[in-house]
């Protein structure tokens, strides 16, 4: 399983600042960039990043998009980012049950 994230922002130099706080590091990337995607391979870490999103969006105004695997695309709001958690949290969880159970 994995977890396409996408960060969408029309002001200048905001997806640089939120990533250069979130990792807290400078990063190589140009300021003006409009569109940032990254492919969560341990989905785990793609929610901390959705929290951190949601928890921070009074400071940065972005819009966050997920796809897992192959499938539809979502935005995350506010409103239904616990939902969306617990979605992910679920499906990665039966995932590694199935996983389990195919070893055994």
């Amino acid at each position: 399983m994995y977890v396409t994230v996408n960060l969408l922002s029309k002001r200048s130099g905001e997806i640089k600042s939120f990533l250069e706080s979130y990792y807290q590091k400078e990063l190589d990337m140009d300021k003006d960039i409009e569109h940032w995607i990254y492919v969560y391979y341990k989905p785990l870490q793609a929610i901390d990043l959705i929290s951190t999103v949601i928890d921070n969006c009074d400071k940065h105004k972005m819009t966050l998009l997920i796809q897992v695997n192959r499938g539809d695309i979502h935005t995350v709001t506010y409103e239904n980012c616990n939902d969306i958690i617990k979605a992910l949290l679920y499906l990665y969880y039966r995932e590694g049950d199935t996983y389990q159970s195919e070893e055994m």
